[in-house]
């Protein structure tokens, strides 16, 4: 009997290996045993909301758990710039002097292998501003806040001077931060927006219809992109259809000079674009001051506005009239922060 029984066992345990090979017990066994625990990095900064540092240079901070290797990679314009270090910290200002497009870093952390002896990786990217965008999201972000501040949301705005006055409030938008970029075809030129330009340049047509006319030599970084002016030689759908191609073109940012006769006013007015031209709804939104107005003891006041929403034919009417037009300008590329 205890022939027979051996027997069996044997016959039993070859049974078993040829159903469950040794090799797949082992593999099982191990892929418990050893587990590698999982590498993750984070970026400390830069964020997605920031763009280049003053003086022309980045820091970039990262951290990692179970890495014993980090890489990180500036990608700008086509060109990958890569720095190695060993450990789980990463602390290093990279040199991006007069860059003016938007950059990529990404942040790869190197830790264990995993069963099947390939490394085991963590990787995060964060994309930041071009120095040209972070301006314009500046001067969006100081809008909002004016516009819940009592003492820009209903300002004084009859004299030159008043903080009311519709050319004043752009102008602050943009003087507030302009001394923290430069135009790279000509560096070391300070910035400034132009002002109205006067009524006797302006004329056939009504004052309010264009700035001056600033070269970018002279330091005005803003460019025309689109503008219109009533002809009187075309009809009224002829011009209507070439005041629309202004609107059309509006991008978040765009600075707009207009002399009209709209609802709330008849005469020249500048206003801030917030949002591109929305050909979902056809509409334009904006920040202006001094567009909605009251009296206050004989004294006038304007209004601030912010998210205003219009619809484009709103604007074609108030325009398309005899002697009246208006100016789209847009910012230079090529700016830098200094």
């Amino acid at each position: 009997m205890k022939g027979r029984y051996a027997l069996l066992k044997r016959l039993l345990a070859m049974l078993l290996l040829f159903l469950f090979p040794v090799s797949v017990w082992a593999e099982e066994e191990f892929s418990y045993l050893q587990l590698t625990p999982p590498a993750h990095v984070t970026i400390i900064s830069p964020t997605a909301s920031q763009s280049y540092d003053a003086g022309g240079t980045l820091r970039v901070q990262a951290t990692g758990k179970n890495v014993t290797r980090m890489e990180v990679v500036l990608s700008y314009d086509g060109t990958d710039t890569v720095i190695e270090v060993d450990g789980d910290t990463f602390d290093y200002t990279f040199d991006t002097f007069r860059y003016t497009k938007s950059a990529t870093i990404t942040v790869t952390g190197y830790g264990g292998k995993d069963r099947y002896g390939y490394p085991i990786t963590s990787t995060q990217s964060v994309t930041i501003l071009s120095p040209r965008q972070k301006l314009i999201q500046d001067m969006f972000n100081l809008a909002a806040r004016n516009y819940k501040d009592p003492y820009y949301y209903h300002a004084p705005a009859q004299e030159d001077w008043d903080r009311g006055i519709c050319k004043n409030f752009v102008m602050r938008m943009f003087d507030t931060f302009k001394s923290a970029y430069e135009m790279k075809e000509y560096p070391g030129v300070d910035l400034f927006m132009p002002k109205n330009n006067s009524k006797v340049n302006c004329k056939p047509y009504d004052y309010g219809v264009e700035w001056a006319h600033n070269t970018a030599e002279e330091g005005n970084p803003f460019e025309i992109v689109a503008s219109f002016r009533f002809d009187a030689s075309l009809s009224l759908e002829e011009n209507q259809a070439l005041c629309r191609q202004v609107f059309e073109s509006v991008q978040a940012g765009d600075f707009f000079q207009m002399s009209g006769n709209y609802y709330y006013g008849n005469g020249a007015h500048s206003m801030l674009f917030i949002a591109d031209y929305n050909a979902a709804t056809d509409q334009v939104c904006w920040t202006d001051s001094n567009m909605k107005n009251d009296n206050v003891n004989g004294y006038h006041y304007g209004y601030m506005q912010y998210n205003a929403l219009q619809d484009v034919d709103w604007f074609i009417k108030a325009i398309c009239l005899k002697t009246r037009g208006c100016t789209l300008y847009r910012l230079r590329d090529d700016l830098y922060i200094k």
